[in-house]
């Protein structure tokens, strides 16, 4: 199958799905301030993954995920609908916690940079002391 076409219908998928999650999905487990980071489709359209980000400690996220998967049946039936797909996708829901990932390794290269320049400043201190 072509990648454009692929990438075409991933992006559909996350586009629908999103709007489901805000406006027809009542399950108190899918929180509103969870988000869709990307969704993977196999070559053949067979398989969809659905990588999910929310708010929230590491249950909060699993209950995201159990809530989706527990409403798969709908989502698939409106993306049928939706998106006039012949066979649509079987779902699989995953937590993204690359948002995270991503704020600690911020935070540790703040960290060093910090330290850099505090090594730096008495480095500084020392070398004028000497000249004095």
């Amino acid at each position: 199958m072509k990648i454009k076409r692929t990438k075409r219908i991933a992006n559909e998928i996350k586009k629908e799905i999103s709007q489901m999650m805000l406006v027809d999905m009542k399950d108190p487990r899918i929180d509103s301030l969870a988000s869709i980071t990307d969704v993977e489709l196999s070559n053949d359209l067979e398989v969809a993954k659905i990588y999910l980000s929310s708010l929230g400690d590491h249950d909060a996220k699993q209950d995201l995920v159990d809530g989706m998967t527990n409403a798969t049946g709908f989502i698939k039936r409106e993306l049928g609908n939706r998106l006039k797909l012949r066979h649509v996708p079987e779902l699989r829901f995953y937590v993204d916690d690359s948002i995270e990932r991503g704020m600690y390794i911020s935070s540790l290269i703040d960290d060093v940079i910090k330290k850099d320049e505090e090594n730096r400043k008495n480095s500084d201190d020392i070398q004028e002391s000497d000249q004095i």
